[in-house]
């Protein structure tokens, strides 16, 4: 049985403005530190809370195969035909499995060369069982992958939008950051880095994402996308850009 989180409760809220709003900027920054890590040569990878489908294809363009799991049979609905446009060696290296990441285990196996969990944390009241679980997905030497907010710097698109009464109260929350439509939960890097080494895993680097971009709600418009690309892996690469940045981008190493 799934065990209900804020996605699962509110799914038919968030499903359509995750995939409308969440923009590419953030996933050539990630894919970028992502295949910087990974060998060239294919690997197997598993996307914990893969959603729409758009991290896999990345990844499987660049020769990775890839699992996604997600507890939402409507985003993987998304994902499926989103897949559906892509070259036919594409659509033959990304799966997609209905299930809980906590127990992916137990869908899609073990033994993964990378597991990934973006955007997916913020929704878990217990973070643990879930970062345990990716621990537990890849071989000893596999990487692990996680994206979530970045809790030192939460209140900083609402403020740079000019929406100061959500700025304040961010500010004055304990336990819940706003991304969005619903008041999610809060799990900092250092919370996150904590578990993952308790799990097995040694942190071996960081970076922000969304420094400059993410509280732009206008399309970007410029003569070469790359330019914007290069400033935002850059800047999310060192301090303090990267300590204000929307996200950060966790990579780890399983030791056993």
């Amino acid at each position: 049985m799934t065990a209900p989180n804020l996605w699962t409760s509110n799914a038919s809220l968030l499903a359509d403005a995750y995939v409308r709003d969440t923009g590419k900027v953030g996933f050539e920054v990630v894919t970028r530190s992502l295949l910087m890590h990974l060998p060239q040569v294919p690997q197997r990878v598993v996307d914990v809370g893969g959603g729409f489908g758009q991290q896999a294809i990345m990844l499987a363009e660049a020769g990775h195969t890839v699992v996604v799991v997600d507890i939402d049979p409507n985003m993987l609905a998304i994902a499926r035909d989103l897949l559906s446009r892509e070259s036919h060696d594409v659509q033959s290296r990304v799966e997609l499995v209905l299930g809980d990441g906590s127990s992916a285990s137990d869908a899609v196996g073990t033994g993964f060369d990378l597991a990934c969990c973006h955007s997916v944390l913020m929704y878990e009241d217990q973070p643990t069982p879930m970062l345990v679980e990716l621990v537990n997905l890849v071989r000893p030497g596999g990487l692990i992958s996680v994206v979530s907010l970045n809790t030192e710097a939460y209140a900083m698109r609402s403020g740079l939008q000019g929406r100061w009464q959500d700025a304040a109260r961010m500010l004055e929350s304990a336990d819940l950051v706003c991304a969005g439509l619903i008041q999610t939960r809060k799990h900092s890097r250092d919370e996150i880095t904590r578990i993952l080494e308790e799990a097995g895993a040694t942190v071996s680097t960081w970076h922000g994402v969304g420094v400059f971009t993410d509280h732009l709600t206008e399309t970007i418009v410029v003569d070469d996308p790359n330019v914007v690309y290069d400033v935002e892996w850059l800047a999310g690469n060192r301090d303090p850009y990267r300590q204000v940045a929307r996200c950060f981008h966790l990579l780890a190493v399983r030791r056993r």
